[in-house]
């Protein structure tokens, strides 16, 4: 069967080593992503967001016909699970565009959990890249695991 826009998530559960459940995360415009499926795409079972930038849109000329709305202007329509993971040196997303990202999910009582690291920036789970810290990055991926394995069973 060809993979398709439109049948993608019956093409995963249809796998023999899958459980039915799916889960999505991303990294940097990745991380992004993943907040947009959260918010766009029915039945997912988890999403983690990895310093996802552009979430929070603070110039209004970002607002583009390829990019017609900010992230967090459809968080009511999150119904998964989500996880976020930050660095507190990252400049996108700033600590400040991820507290208005959390507390609009407050706000509207939704399934999150963010963790914010000091000492580390954008992509600092990459261990071939420069912005790598070691702690922070085994913490991180400790969290990733047991979120996927809770949500996703």
């Amino acid at each position: 069967m060809p993979i398709t826009r439109s049948n993608r998530r019956e093409f995963l559960r249809a796998q023999a080593t899958v459980n039915g459940k799916i889960g999505v995360t991303g990294y940097c415009s990745g991380g992004r992503a993943t907040y947009l499926a959260a918010c766009t795409i029915p039945n997912l079972q988890a999403a983690i967001d990895c310093w996802g930038g552009n979430v929070v849109v603070n110039d209004p000329s970002a607002i583009t016909p390829k990019r017609p709305v900010a992230p967090i202007d459809l968080s009511a329509d999150i119904t998964a699970p989500l996880m976020g993971l930050f660095g507190n040196d990252d400049m996108n997303p700033s600590r400040a565009d991820v507290d208005k990202t959390e507390a609009k999910l407050k706000s509207l009582g939704k399934n999150f959990e963010f963790h914010r690291y000091d000492g580390a920036g954008h992509n600092f789970l990459n261990y071939h890249g420069p912005n790598y810290r070691l702690a922070q990055a085994k913490d991180g991926w400790s969290k990733i695991f047991a979120f996927f394995g809770k949500q996703l069973g």
